[in-house]
């Protein structure tokens, strides 16, 4: 099931980038290019590399623009922001095909990337209007596989895929294992996006910030189970025993169990003085955050990828964080900082302090490293490439 590499002609590879929801609030193009940004660095790097890349994203009104080196097309047609899986926009497919036979002659191949395995009538419509010779690769976000009798509808759906980007090959195991994936579906493992952040000095980033500890440890992420914050907090509370100076901030957007976070915290006097509640905090100051820290921990059970931890990485913290798929393979399978198993208190604590014998500089520049050679957008970028070359290698193989 796994996806080889393949080899791009003296022709440009035609990456065609597919969006089909957008925010309500959203007015201009522009701003919702920044807030995707993620989405934006990933098609601006695969451009750099050397692909031909065109964005078509639906929206309210009618756009286009080129911008550094890639064209985003937008297109409104009668559906609102959020499609319903039933709402097939036959507008916008007939502008993606308009724009795969424009591109035909002109490039080696051209690959259309489809965002999400939770679409599959999409996914069909899509492949029935699009030039035999367009490979469709499709990009897992999170998604888990349906339950019931629409397992069978996504199922049929899923088989208009001529391949699959996850961001750790073990989150592919389930949909294989359930038949959604097909052994003649090849899974390439890609990450879903990538991060600007930089490391920056850390005496600046904790002057702007007020970020204080020894060692300082960060938390980012939503306060909900799947989280799991009450059982790093019941770690902490042993690494506390010996290490009486570190200092924990939780940031956080989603606040469902703020209540119980807040009340596990007061019933410990160690943790109350060593775990600040910084809250939600604006995007563009997080650089500033991850800089200030020491260790990045999170206790998830379940993630998709972990932009949390790839920005982390990309700011030289070390990590501590669960033995989960994207985990793992964010860490070098826990050689970046240490993986511990989920819901066990006692081994993130563990983890922790073996990590904390560790000299941390070196640490950091191994987290920084393995970021800009794995985890950078540039980085995505050349391993995308390579994935989109096989695809369409097997797509024109199967043509002939």
């Amino acid at each position: 099931m796994s996806g080889s590499p393949g080899k791009l002609s003296s022709k440009k590879l035609n990456v065609l980038c597919l969006s089909y929801w957008y925010d309500s609030k959203i007015s201009l193009p522009e701003d919702l290019l920044e807030l995707y940004s993620s989405t934006t660095g990933w098609v601006e790097a695969l451009s750099t590399e050397g692909a031909q890349v065109t964005v078509l994203q639906r929206f309210h009104r009618h756009a286009r623009f080129e911008r550094n080196g890639v064209v985003f097309q937008f297109h409104a047609d009668m559906y609102g922001p959020e499609l319903h899986n039933w709402q097939i926009p036959w507008s916008f497919h007939r502008a993606i095909r308009r724009v795969c036979a424009r591109m035909g002659p002109k490039a080696e191949a051209t690959v259309v990337h489809f965002n999400g395995l939770l679409f599959p009538l999409h996914l069909l419509a899509l492949k029935a209007m699009l030039p035999r010779r367009s490979p469709i690769v499709v990009q897992h976000h999170a998604e888990r596989p349906w339950r019931g009798l629409r397992r069978h509808v996504q199922r049929w759906g899923l088989r208009a895929a001529d391949g699959f980007f996850f961001a750790a090959s073990g989150l592919a195991s389930p949909w294989a294992d359930d038949g959604l994936i097909l052994d003649n579906q090849p899974v390439y493992q890609v990450m879903e996006g990538s991060t600007s952040f930089r490391r920056k000095d850390r005496a600046t980033a904790r002057a702007k910030t007020g970020v204080t500890g020894d060692p300082t440890v960060l938390w980012v992420g939503q306060l909900i189970s799947r989280k799991d914050p009450l059982t790093v907090l019941r770690g902490f509370e042993s690494v506390l025993q010996q290490a009486p100076k570190a200092r924990l901030y939780m940031i956080y957007g989603n606040d469902d169990l703020l209540p119980e976070v807040r009340a596990r915290v007061a019933s410990s006097a160690s943790l109350a003085r060593s775990v600040t509640f910084a809250g939600s905090v604006p995007h563009a100051e997080m650089e500033s955050y991850y800089n200030s820290a020491d260790y990045f921990v999170l206790g998830s059970h379940y993630e998709g990828s972990g932009y949390a931890l790839v920005e982390a990485l990309a700011c030289g913290v070390v990590p501590v964080v669960t033995d989960i798929p994207s985990f793992r393979v964010m860490t070098d399978g826990g050689k970046i900082g240490a993986c511990w198993p989920p819901g066990d208190a006692e081994a993130f604590a563990t983890a922790f302090l073996n990590v904390l014998r560790q000299p941390v500089e070196p640490l950091s520049e191994r987290a920084v490293a393995f970021f800009e050679d794995q985890l950078s957008f540039p980085a995505i970028a050349r391993k995308a490439l390579k994935a989109y070359g096989a695809v369409a290698a097997r797509r024109a193989a199967q043509n002939s």
